[in-house]
Formats: C-alpha cells, sequence, structure tokens
C-alpha cells in the first residue's frame, strides 16, 4: 500500500456544534436519548469516496449472509435458524457421543444445570450445541472443564491452519490479484488434479499472501502466519475454478493488491484439512480451560479454527477460564455476538489473558454486540485477513501492571491486520500497538473512546486512578494510513483516569485526545503523518474536527439499514458528531450496567 503524507490535514476546519462537553452526555454515555435522529441522505458507501482514498479502504460485508447449509432464511441477529433437537440432554450424560450422533443442521440441546467434563467437547460438523441460558446453572447452563485444554472446540487444527505444514506449498500467481476484485490467476499450470497443491475446487478454503514491503514491519512477530515475512494474507473461499483461464473466482473481493512476481511473489495455498461449516454454540456458560501450547496458540474456552460459517451467540466465558476465551483462526465468515467474555483466572504478560482474537490471515468475520471486560486485551486482532467487523461492542477495563499505566481496549498485535472495520463500539481506549509488528489501514467509524475506563479500572484495585498512556486513541511507531472518522473522543474529568489535556502527543505522561508515533518517530511517524481524521468530536477542540469541509455521515459503513436486533426503543446509530445528544445508549453497555453488575469473576 502506498503511503501518503496527509499532515495537510492540520488545515482544519473546525465545525463547531457546541462548547460544553458535557451537554453531550460525554461524561455518561447511556444519559437521556437522542431528540432528534437525523435523516441520513447520503449513502453507506460515499464515505469511503469522499473521505477515505479507495487504497485506504475496502468493502465491508462480513458475517453469513445466506443460510447455504439448510436454504431458511437468516434470524433477525443474522445468525442461521436451528429448530430440529436430535438429543436433549440432562447433567451427567455424554455430550460428545450427542454431538458425534447428531445429523447435520440439528441441535443438541442441553437442559439446566452443570455439566462436567475432562475432555474438550468438540464440533466437527454441522450442528448446534445450544444450552438453556448463559447465566449458567441453575436456570441456564454450564460447562465446567477439567485437566487443562479447551473447553468447547469448532473445528481440530487449532494453530496448526495458520501454517504452511498444514497446507501445501503456494502456487505463484500469475497476475496482480487486484484489490476489490474476486478473481485470482494461478495459470493453466497453476490448477491440476494431479497434485493436491494444484487441485483447487469450488468450496476449498485457501489462503493468499505475499512477501513483506518496507511498509510491513513484522518485528519480532513470525507467528500466525504461513511462512516468515508473509505478514499481509487473506483466507478465501474458491467458488468457480477455470482450467482454460488459471482463474479462481473467490466469495469476498481482495482486501489487498496481491502482486505477482518481483518482491512481492504473491501465492495461494489451498487448505486441505477439511473445513468445519455451518456449527454453533449457543446459550452457554463455560468454565475452566486452559491453552497448553505457546502463548496465543489455542483458547483455553472456546477455540474455532479452519472453519466457516460458524457462530457463537450468547455465550458467558468467566474468569476460571486460563489464555484466550474465544480465538477465531483461519476463519472465514464466522461470526461471535451477543456474548459477555469477562475476567481470567491468571493476569499477566505473556499470560494470553485476551478476550476475543482473531487471527492467522481470519478474513469476513464479524464480532457484534458483546460485552468483553477486564481482559488484558478485550478485542484484538491479530495478523488478521481484512473484511473483518468489529461493531457495537462494549469493551472495557483492559487490564496492566502497574494498573496506573492504561492498556488498550480494542487492540492489535502481530502484523499485519489490515483493511478492518471498527465500528459503533464503546472502547475507551482504542488503537494500534506496535509491540509485535505493525498494521495498516484501518478504520474506526462513530465509536465512543472517553479514555476513563469503568471503576474499578483495573480489577481488585477499586481506587485507582490510571495517569501514563491514556488517550482516547493511540496509533504506535510505524502504525500506517488509520483513519479515524465520525468519532466520540476524550473526557472533560477525571474519574479512574487523568482527563485529556491535550490534542496529540507523543508522550505516554501526557493525557491527550491521540498519542501518535511513541516507540517511533512521535509526531513526525508513519503513525501521524499518514492518519486520516475527518467528522470527530473531541474534548479539547470542544468541536467537530474536520480535514475539509463538513460532510454528511452515513449511519454505517456495512449495514445498508437499522439492523433488525437494534432494540426498538434505542436510536441507531447510536453515537456521532452529528446527533444530539452525541453519545446515546449501546445496547452491550445497557446490557453490561443491568445485567451484569457489579461484575463478578
Amino acid at each position: 500500500m502506498r503511503a501518503f503524507s496527509l499532515r495537510l490535514m492540520l488545515l482544519l476546519c473546525i465545525y463547531s456544534i457546541g462548547s460544553d462537553a458535557n451537554s453531550a452526555g460525554l461524561e455518561n454515555p447511556d444519559s437521556g436519548n437522542p431528540k432528534s435522529t437525523p435523516a441520513f441522505s447520503t449513502p453507506a458507501s460515499s464515505i469511503q469516496d469522499s473521505v477515505i482514498p479507495a487504497d485506504r479502504a475496502t468493502r465491508w460485508n462480513p458475517g453469513i449472509l445466506s443460510d447455504d447449509q439448510l436454504q431458511l432464511p437468516l434470524g433477525p441477529d443474522g445468525i442461521p435458524s436451528r429448530v430440529q433437537v436430535c438429543a436433549t440432554l440432562h447433567p451427567g450424560e455424554n455430550i460428545q457421543k450427542a454431538i458425534d450422533d447428531c445429523p447435520d443442521g440439528e441441535v443438541v440441546k442441553l437442559n439446566p444445570g452443570t455439566f462436567n467434563v475432562a475432555d474438550t467437547v468438540q464440533l466437527t460438523k454441522g450442528i448446534v450445541l445450544r444450552g438453556a441460558g448463559s447465566d449458567g446453572a441453575p436456570s441456564g447452563t454450564t460447562i465446567v472443564k477439567s485437566g487443562g485444554g479447551t473447553v468447547l472446540a469448532i473445528g481440530k487444527d487449532r494453530d496448526f491452519i495458520c501454517y504452511n505444514g498444514m497446507m501445501p506449498p503456494g502456487v505463484n500467481l500469475v497476475e496482480d490479484g487486484v484489490k476489490e476484485s474476486t478473481t485470482l490467476n494461478v495459470g493453466r499450470s497453476g490448477i491440476s488434479a494431479t497434485s493436491a497443491r494444484t487441485n483447487f475446487s469450488p468450496g476449498d478454503l485457501a489462503l493468499v499472501d505475499l512477501l513483506d514491503d518496507p511498509t510491513v514491519q513484522q518485528g519480532d512477530c513470525s507467528f500466525f502466519k504461513r511462512l516468515d515475512r508473509r505478514s499481509v494474507s487473506q483466507r478465501v473461499e474458491i467458488r468457480a475454478v477455470d482450467k482454460n483461464t488459471g482463474n479462481l473466482t473467490l466469495g469476498s473481493p481482495l482486501h489487498w493488491n496481491f502482486r505477482a512476481g518481483g518482491s512481492y511473489q504473491a501465492q495461494i495455498s489451498r487448505v486441505t484439512s477439511p473445513t468445519i461449516r455451518w456449527a454453533g454454540v449457543e446459550n452457554l456458560k463455560i468454565m475452566g480451560g486452559t491453552n497448553n501450547n505457546y502463548p496465543g496458540a489455542t483458547a483455553g474456552g472456546i477455540d474455532i479454527s479452519n472453519a466457516a460459517y460458524c457462530w457463537v451467540k450468547d455465550i458467558q466465558t468467566s474468569g476460571t477460564i486460563r489464555g484466550v476465551h474465544i480465538s477465531l483462526t483461519g476463519t472465514y465468515r464466522c461470526v461471535v455476538r451477543d456474548s459477555y467474555v469477562h475476567h481470567s483466572a491468571e493476569y499477566g504478560f505473556g499470560k494470553d489473558c485476551y478476550g476475543i482474537v482473531l487471527k492467522c490471515g481470519s478474513a469476513e468475520n464479524l464480532i457484534e454486540n458483546n460485552i468483553a471486560r477486564f481482559m488484558n486485551k478485550p478485542i484484538q486482532l491479530n495478523t488478521t485477513g481484512g473484511g473483518n467487523v468489529i461493531a457495537y461492542n462494549y469493551a472495557d477495563n483492559a487490564w496492566s501492571t502497574p494498573g496506573e499505566w492504561q492498556e488498550t481496549s480494542i487492540d492489535t498485535h502481530c502484523s499485519f491486520p489490515h483493511m478492518e472495520l471498527i465500528e459503533g463500539n464503546i472502547a475507551p481506549h482504542i488503537g494500534i500497538e506496535t509491540t509485535h509488528g505493525n498494521s495498516g489501514y484501518l478504520t474506526f467509524f462513530r465509536n465512543y473512546a472517553s479514555s476513563q475506563f469503568a471503576s474499578p479500572a483495573v480489577w481488585n484495585d477499586g481506587s485507582l486512578v490510571q495517569t501514563r498512556n491514556v488517550a482516547a486513541m493511540i496509533f504506535s511507531g510505524r502504525a500506517i494510513g488509520m483513519n479515524v472518522i465520525g468519532n466520540i473522543l476524550g473526557s472533560t474529568k477525571t474519574t479512574t483516569a487523568t482527563a485529556s489535556r491535550t490534542y496529540e502527543s507523543a508522550d505516554v505522561r501526557v493525557p491527550s485526545i491521540y498519542n501518535l508515533g511513541n516507540g517511533g518517530a512521535g509526531l513526525a511517524d508513519v503513525a501521524a503523518t499518514t492518519l486520516l481524521r475527518a467528522g470527530n468530536y473531541d474534548t479539547i477542540h470542544k468541536s467537530v474536527v474536520w480535514a475539509d469541509a463538513p460532510l454528511k455521515l452515513p449511519p454505517s459503513l456495512y449495514l445498508s439499514s437499522r439492523p433488525a436486533w437494534w432494540p426498538s426503543e434505542m436510536p441507531w446509530p447510536w453515537a456521532g458528531p452529528d446527533l444530539e445528544p452525541m453519545v446515546g445508549t449501546l445496547p452491550a453497555k445497557l446490557r453490561s450496567d443491568t445485567r451484569y453488575n457489579p461484575p463478578s469473576p
């Protein structure tokens, strides 16, 4: 991707919409409802055309788009509806046997109570495991894992699906794979049934990648990619194969320019291990579970690997889990929604106390309407493949030590997450850390980032006030090409962290709206010089700051209209500088405040 300077954005057009931040409800984001909802006349895609240059963004259309397993209408939440029950179990009965015996498209139903398991509950086909409620026993269903290892798994490949050993050697592209296209060309010799390497077939998952260029800084993270120095990758599904032309038609557009030959050597590698499709886990609480491998390898809670069109819905994890709570590894069009992911059995750096994590080229996935709190990284993107959407989640209370250091609520880890959308979340501290390599061209739209965690900011320390690394948005040194559009940023009051004092800084000792270029060249770093900021309200200017003339913001960059699952009594969109008040009610935050308050491990 071309990196170009946008520091001309310092020639700001300040479009004032009120001088008092408190009048916008910024210190109490759920107080009151907007007096009016504007009429949005601008289509969702035009914001990219008019504000975000085409090479800095992609078209987002994530998740499950149709029920190709049973040809039934999707539910209002976009999840396939499954009603045929193959088995109903009481506590003490064998969950794994019921799953193994259940026909595709049907449901294993768990009655209320506690199910104790010694082995990982494994879904290897398209069935649903459904409990009686995520509050757990006695009224709901709890699964308790003993003896270490993952509690629940969709797919068996775990982190192996990331690496070259699970896939045959890549096939070279003979033409550039052009961003936003749905075609790759491997030449006539690149398609042949005589070899697993070239036996491309409709329905295959595959990984497209290319060699790093100077834009991509791998740093110390060679993990979660097929081969070292191939940090930009994308998981794709092949829809059609033309042996005469060598063309492979994909189910989704490319999110990067995968350049053939030269110094890039773009390749596509077939996934030969069976991909799990149409499996779901619903309405459960899970406890226990550990990652018994290197950090980030597998989840202690729910591990989803080499999977497509799978889902996790209304799941509660708990502070009894060691390691990642929900991991999506090498996945395509999977969904995690309506869940409560919280606390850890073991806090510490390198302890994997992460909430929801996407990695290994995962693409087109949707993480929506979840609560993620009291984790080191509540939501994390890790060598992701583009087209993923993180939307309408409440992510708070990122753990750190010392607690005075403010961690990031929605974060990246391990190069090179790219072309992802973070929309409509409450996440007090959002951004891009470059501890393990950089990221590029992520879009942050209509989020509320106050820099103030809910109390207690860090678990078990209710009196703590955070004073270092305090920011609404952070883009560390070498983060490139970030887009920040239509967000509400900053705070005027010190609650759990020192209130915002300046607009931008590279100094972690200065509470700011933007912390830019730390660990790199400071405000001269590409994190600052390639940053696009437009239409954001911040509490330093007490105004909306545009890069140029004000524009109408669309309600969403991935939804064409109000989502069917959104509560009818709550205005949508819920946050933005074009609303009154600018911060309304986010369903996930309201659910956290009413159903899970006070928080408990």
